[in-house]
C-alpha cells in the first residue's frame, strides 16, 4: 500500500517538475502494476475506477453511494429474481443516472469517470458503461461493453444473437444491432466494433476519452493518457491519430 502512494506522490511531482515523456513512462507503468495481473480478462473495472482518480484500489468500499447501490441491487433480485431487471432498476431507479447531453457534456471527465458519475448522477456512454460494468463485476453478470464509431453500448447475455442490447444514453433502451449499424453508418469503422470489449481495451478507451478532454487545454496531459491508452488498447486507431493531433500542437522547444 506504501508503495501504491508512493507512486501517486511521484505522478504529482512529476507533472509539474519534468518534460511529458518521463511522467507518460511513469504514470503508464504504475497503473499497469496496480491494475494488471498479466492477463488481460483480470483487468478489475472497479480498481481501474480508483486509479483513475489517484485512490487506492478497493476505494469503493468507503463510497456510500456505492454501497448502497449494491444493497438495492441485492434485494431487487431477491424480491424478483431477475438480474438484468435488478440491473436497470439500479442504474437507471435508484441510481436515477441521467444522459448529460449530446457532444461536450457527454465527453467532460464527470460523465466518464464513475466515481464523478456516482456523485453527479449524469454521464456519457462510458461513464455509465463503466459503472454498470463495475456492477457486472461484483455480482458477476453477463455484461459487456461494445464499441461503436464514437459510442459503446451494453451488451446482456454471453451470446450477440440472443442478448439484450442496452443503450447507456436513453435508460437501457434496446436498439437492435441493425439499428446501430444504420445510425452509425458513417463510421469511422475500424473492425472493433460489435466485439465485446475486454476490460483492459475498455480501460485503454477511457484513457483515450481522458485524453480527448485535454487536448485542447493541456497537451502534456493529453500526450499522457493518450499513452497510457495506447499501452493497453494499443490496435485502436484513434489513439495514433489524436497522438499526432496533440503532438503538432507542441511548442518546438518541447
Amino acid at each position: 500500500m506504501k508503495s501504491i502512494l508512493f507512486l501517486s506522490s511521484l505522478i504529482s511531482r512529476l507533472s509539474s517538475r519534468f518534460f511529458w515523456p518521463v511522467l507518460i513512462v511513469v504514470f503508464a507503468a504504475s497503473l499497469a502494476l496496480v491494475l494488471w495481473s498479466g492477463q488481460t480478462e483480470n483487468m478489475s473495472f472497479r480498481d481501474a475506477a480508483c486509479s483513475f482518480e489517484d485512490k487506492l484500489p478497493g476505494c469503493l468500499n468507503a463510497v456510500p453511494a456505492w454501497n448502497e447501490g449494491l444493497t438495492f441491487y441485492d434485494s431487487a433480485l431477491m424480491a424478483t429474481g431477475d438480474t438484468l431487471q435488478s440491473l436497470k432498476a439500479l442504474l437507471w431507479e435508484h441510481w436515477n443516472l441521467e444522459f448529460a447531453g449530446a457532444g461536450e457534456p457527454a465527453v467532460v471527465q464527470n460523465s466518464i469517470l464513475p466515481l464523478r458519475v456516482l456523485e453527479f448522477r449524469k454521464s456519457g456512454c462510458m461513464g455509465l458503461s463503466w459503472l454498470a460494468m463495475m456492477v457486472a463485476e461484483a455480482r458477476n453478470l453477463p455484461l459487456s461493453v461494445i464499441m461503436l464509431p464514437g459510442h459503446v453500448f451494453l451488451r446482456y447475455g454471453t451470446e450477440s444473437a440472443t442478448g439484450v442490447n442496452l443503450e447507456p444514453n436513453r435508460k437501457g433502451y434496446s436498439y437492435t444491432d441493425e439499428e446501430y449499424r444504420e445510425k452509425y453508418k458513417k463510421g469511422p469503422w475500424t473492425g472493433l466494433e460489435f466485439k465485446p470489449l475486454t476490460s483492459t481495451q475498455f480501460v485503454g478507451l477511457a484513457a483515450f476519452n481522458m485524453g480527448n478532454s485535454y487536448l485542447d487545454n493541456d497537451l502534456r496531459r493529453a500526450l499522457t493518457w493518450y499513452r497510457m491508452a495506447e499501452e493497453f488498447f494499443s490496435e485502436y486507431p484513434g489513439i495514433k491519430a489524436n497522438q499526432e493531433i496533440a503532438k503538432s500542437r507542441l511548442p518546438d522547444h518541447l
